[in-house]
């Protein structure tokens, strides 16, 4: 019974490292709160704050303005494209 208990715990230890280490690549990604709504629909989730580890941002230039475009990481597509 204690192996049990101490092997879930070192399960239970194993995934808060995880989920600690995506928070703080979210936390410190360097977006506001505001830039993590990727769907816009003008609430930004926690599921949101924790894919800004997985997004980039670039400048690109739309129809001759400079724009900013935040795009996933692993692979590259767009995720959202804001413009002044």
């Amino acid at each position: 019974m204690r192996m049990l208990i101490f092997a879930l715990a070192v399960v239970v230890v194993l995934i808060l490292i995880g989920v600690g280490f995506v928070a703080y690549g979210s936390f410190f990604s360097g977006y506001t709160w505001a830039e993590m709504d990727w769907n816009q629909d003008g609430k930004t989730t926690i599921g949101e704050f924790f894919r800004a580890a997985d997004i980039g941002k670039r400048t690109i230039d739309v129809d001759g303005k400079t724009c900013t475009e935040y795009y996933a990481l692993k692979d590259g597509p767009p995720v959202k494209t804001t413009c002044p």
